[in-house]
């Protein structure tokens, strides 16, 4: 599996509404997320994830309909992963 990391966002819909979805990766696969819909901001990783509701992505990366413009850097998903773990634990 590469060890390069990329990083997106992406507009998100749930059963809350519309939101923004934040996703890590590496290689086809999704390690890390965040997902943001108001005032809900919740994270998952192979570990787990602060709301049930919003478990980590199972499809690979390449399913998902991402392209150049949803591209983020590093630091931006970290900011936002931090948010998300002091929020909700």
């Amino acid at each position: 599996m590469s060890t390069t990391r990329k990083h997106y966002k992406h507009p998100a819909e749930s059963d809350i509404g519309h939101g923004t979805i934040y996703l890590e990766a590496q290689g086809d696969v999704i390690v890390r997320q965040v997902e943001s819909y108001r005032s809900v901001l919740v994270w998952a990783d192979k570990s787990g994830q602060a709301d049930a509701r919003f478990p980590m992505s199972d499809q690979p990366l390449s399913w998902l309909d991402l392209d150049s413009d949803d591209s983020i850097t590093a630091s931006e998903f970290e900011a936002v992963w931090k948010r998300a773990k002091a929020v909700s634990g």
